[in-house]
């Protein structure tokens, strides 16, 4: 368990087309709102305009809260939902929605597959505990407390660092605090003090290696990338795959495919080849009977394959330039997403394929064994 506390003074605020809105907390603590690379996030935003259009966010399901105003959400083709203070709405980020009302709101986004709610707590003298529901489908799940007016404090009993740990917290209006744990960590949480509090409860399962690239320190260029850059600098045009079987199971991430964009898009090593053997031919050519003209020219061409247009790759490629090239049985989930994109390939549309193919073989090895 841990817990982390954002002061209203130490948030920043951003604009976004309808207004402002300030980030109270995310996850992973690294993550990109504008990457769309995190599980979850937290925010308030206010809408300054009468209508507004919210941003699509496909991959995320939401949750608005009003904390100031009234408003009304409308989503095309779905429904819609008008909201006073302290009422809210879940739907999908896929749906295009537009608002209706100058409003302050609280918002809660979450990765599809994972689940988050909202709820309105008001703090009393008396110190009152909270349940910390857990759903055994999920690894991890996290609380958050954002007062909107008065204040509150926040009592911690769980395991920290490996040692029992109680703390109290003070919470002032604007102020955030989020507390992680796993589901099954035993942590005890109590409130009082009196205004508006909105606390959020998140269930979600997370694998670092599941939002972002595989971190791979860079290295000094070896000759086993020089060996990887002739391999690349002779790979790089239509139908390689059917001469190089190898090519049809392996992957290049984003980073070295970046890098070999970069050389091919301007035609770099077949210019330099061609430039190259034109001068190498008009030099051999008043030189040299027509035999050794063309050996001439034949030697140039396998030195441009083996030496220039790999060390052209060379001064570009991210080092160690192997590692940049993975086997498709060895990816990680979010590499497996990249790759999809990459290919055109609907990922959820594959999986029920895969899926329904897998009930059909065995229904068909029912009917043999009948």
């Amino acid at each position: 368990m841990k817990h982390r506390i954002y002061k209203k003074s130490d948030l920043n605020i951003s604009k976004w087309s309808g207004g402002t809105t300030t980030q109270l907390g995310i996850f992973p603590e690294d993550s990109v709102y504008l990457e769309r690379n995190f599980i979850w996030r937290l925010s308030t935003a206010t809408c300054d305009l009468e209508e507004s259009d919210f941003s699509k966010l496909p991959d995320f399901d939401r949750v608005l809260m009003v904390l100031k105003g009234s408003v009304v959400l409308a989503h095309k083709d779905v429904r819609v939902a008008k909201l006073a203070e302290l009422e809210q709405d879940s739907f999908s980020g896929a749906y295009k929605t537009k608002s209706f009302g100058k409003i302050v709101d609280y918002n809660l986004m979450v990765r599809k597959g994972n689940k988050g709610t909202l709820e309105v707590l008001t703090p009393e003298s008396q110190c009152v505990k909270l349940e910390c529901p857990k759903d055994e489908n999920y690894e991890f799940y996290t609380t958050s407390f954002y007062v909107r007016d008065g204040f509150c404090t926040v009592e911690i009993n769980g395991e920290q660092n490996g040692e029992q740990n109680g703390e109290t917290v003070m919470l002032s209006a604007g102020d955030q605090m989020i507390v992680e744990m796993k589901s099954g960590e035993d942590v005890e949480l109590s409130i009082m003090g009196e205004g508006t509090v909105v606390r959020g409860n998140i269930w979600y399962n997370y694998e670092a290696d599941e939002m972002r690239p595989t971190e791979i320190p860079p290295e000094k260029a070896s000759f086993k990338d020089f060996l990887t850059c002739i391999y690349l600098a002779n790979t790089q045009f239509r139908g390689a795959s059917h001469i190089f079987k190898r090519m049809k199971r392996e992957w290049k991430d984003e980073f070295l495919t970046r890098a070999i964009d970069k050389v091919e898009r301007i035609y770099i090593p077949f210019f330099v080849g061609l430039i190259g053997a034109c001068i190498v031919g008009s030099f051999a050519i008043t030189r040299m009977s027509t035999g050794m003209c063309a050996l001439a020219v034949l030697l140039w061409l396998i030195a441009d394959m083996f030496v220039v247009s790999p060390l052209i790759y060379m001064a570009v490629v991210p080092k160690p330039v192997h590692k940049h090239i993975k086997n498709i049985d060895q990816l990680t989930p979010y590499e497996e997403k990249v790759r999809a994109q990459q290919l055109g390939i609907n990922v959820q549309a594959e999986k029920i394929i895969k899926k329904y193919s897998k009930s059909s073989e065995r229904i068909d090895n029912m009917k043999n064994e009948l």
